[in-house]
């Protein structure tokens, strides 16, 4: 539950980061900029609202700088930090607290009852947006559908087979007239069609309308603001989604038109222009998240008029400038969506090297299984050959051979016995100070150990086995502080271990 909270406050915070430094440059960037920057920057933010921040540090952490640095108390030697949080990686660090530490975090300082209700004011809020839309997309494909009916006129089939031929467009394009529409648009993500209006048809520039609709086919508009739209169902409390929505659909029509006028002579340009203004008045009041129309809003033709008029081609020196600050908005973006990640880390670290000098872990603990100091799979981020993925491995893995005896690292007493299907046959010891050695994996117990006893160090409690989720026999040992896991080889000297790397 902490897990999915978290995910989606970061995936928020990347995107709201992202939307806000777009507007914030907006006054700049609209007058150097083409409109197509404008809209690839939209469709960046959508991914952030759309895709965790640790899926996308881990595609781009191989250019960034190791920035991890564990800090320990004045005076105090440096303790061992859990392998996933050593400065061996900002990607490892990152993927560590987003599967452990900050679901843990929000899991300590919010009770379940509360992360509970948190959780379903959200779905609620998810599902009625969700409804509402689906709703308003089911009422507005049953009016297309109603009142739709083929173009007579063979000549404009004619013409759709010629401007998809100059777009490179292959795919079947239906061709309709509509009585109720007042404005020509495209509909339709799996099955295209371009929906005429049959009050006006036979005033329009028809090859004109075809190859607006058709470039927004060939660009994917629609699959944009169906992104759009999911983004806006996941973070429907989020207003800065909101405005990206109405955003990215402006911008879209703005690159089209540019896209299109960078082909066209003056005189041509003036000739689109003209046959946006005839759309002034034909408005069909109908919810532009389902299809992508020829005109829009009235506030916004002027603009267009402007761009149109105005579309040169962009220069080489504008064009890196561009890439720069798309590299930048969205790295910043990033940057600042991982900063709670990164403290909280620190945190992580500073709290349990408290928690190591408050409980008195001295180093002083004795290696659980004498001759084998091999460790197979290390405390932190490791591959899981049982779930075939990458999971935070909170302990350590020692192989040997069934039945070698397992000694406690430490005096404590016994106050957990049992077995499950995951751990196999178990044993939890308790040393004092809230400090407990968790050993799982076991063929079987000491005998007479029950829970209760005390066992000195070196004591035998159990030996190695292939119980619960288990591929090979091994110990799997694991140090919890307060409840917490802390890296079992920070209690043991470096010459008692030696660890495999390969993974």
């Amino acid at each position: 539950m902490g897990s999915l909270l978290s995910n989606l406050l970061a995936m928020s915070i990347a995107g709201s980061v992202v939307v806000g430094l777009m507007l914030l440059l907006r006054p700049v960037t609209a007058k150097i900029f083409p409109a197509k920057w404008q809209y690839g920057i939209g469709k960046m933010a959508i991914a952030f609202f759309l895709l965790p921040v640790s899926l996308i540090v881990g595609k781009v952490s191989f250019v960034l700088p190791q920035t991890i640095t564990p800090r320990h108390p004045s005076g105090t030697p440096p303790m061992a930090i859990p392998e996933a949080l050593r400065p061996n990686g900002f990607v490892d660090a990152i993927d560590t607290l987003m599967v452990k530490h900050l679901p843990a975090t929000m899991e300590k300082h919010l009770s379940l009852e509360v992360m509970g209700a948190v959780l379903f004011i959200w779905l609620a809020g998810a599902i009625v947006f969700a409804g509402w839309h689906f709703y308003c997309y089911r009422r507005f494909t049953k009016q297309l559908r109603a009142d739709s009916f083929p173009i007579p006129d063979d000549t404009a089939a004619v013409l759709l087979s010629s401007c998809k031929a100059a777009l490179g467009i292959h795919g079947e394009v239906k061709l309709m007239l509509n009585h109720k529409i007042t404005s020509p648009m495209l509909v339709g993500l799996r099955r295209p069609m371009i929906r005429l209006p049959a009050s006006s048809i036979s005033g329009m520039d028809l090859k004109l309308v075809l190859t607006h609709e058709l470039m927004h086919l060939k660009r994917k508009d629609l699959w944009v603001k169906v992104l759009a739209l999911i983004a806006g169902t996941l973070h429907w409390f989020n207003p800065f989604v909101h405005v990206l929505r109405k955003d990215v659909s402006i911008w879209g029509e703005l690159s089209c038109d540019e896209a299109l006028a960078s082909e066209m002579s003056h005189e041509e340009r003036k000739h689109y222009g003209e046959a946006i203004l005839n759309t002034l008045d034909n408005q069909s009041g109908m919810n532009t998240a389902f299809y992508s129309p020829l005109y829009e809003s009235k506030k916004h033709i002027e603009r267009r008029l402007i761009r149109i008029l105005n579309v040169k081609k962009t220069k080489k020196d504008i064009a890196v400038l561009a890439v720069v600050a798309i590299l930048a908005i969205g790295g910043i973006g990033l940057a600042l969506a991982a900063s709670s990640t990164r403290n909280d880390i620190d945190n992580v670290i500073n709290v349990s090297a408290d928690k190591q000098n408050d409980s008195n872990i001295d180093g002083k603990y004795l290696w659980p299984v004498t001759g084998y100091n091999h460790i197979s799979a290390a405390y932190g981020l490791c591959f899981d050959p049982i779930k075939k993925g990458k999971v935070f491995h909170n302990g350590i893995d020692i192989p040997a051979p069934e039945g070698t005896p397992v000694l406690a690292a430490n005096k404590g007493t016994v106050v957990e016995i049992g077995d499950n299907e995951t751990d196999g046959n178990y044993a939890i010891l308790n040393h004092g100070g809230d400090i407990k050695t968790f050993h799982s994996k076991l063929f079987g117990f000491a005998e007479a150990l029950a829970e209760g006893d005390t066992v000195q160090q070196g004591d035998v409690i159990g030996y190695v086995g292939e119980t619960g989720e288990a591929t090979s026999p091994h110990l799997h040992f694991e140090l919890r502080v307060d409840g917490e896991s802390v890296n079992p080889t920070s209690v043991f000297a470096s010459e008692d271990w030696s660890e495999d790397w390969e993974d």
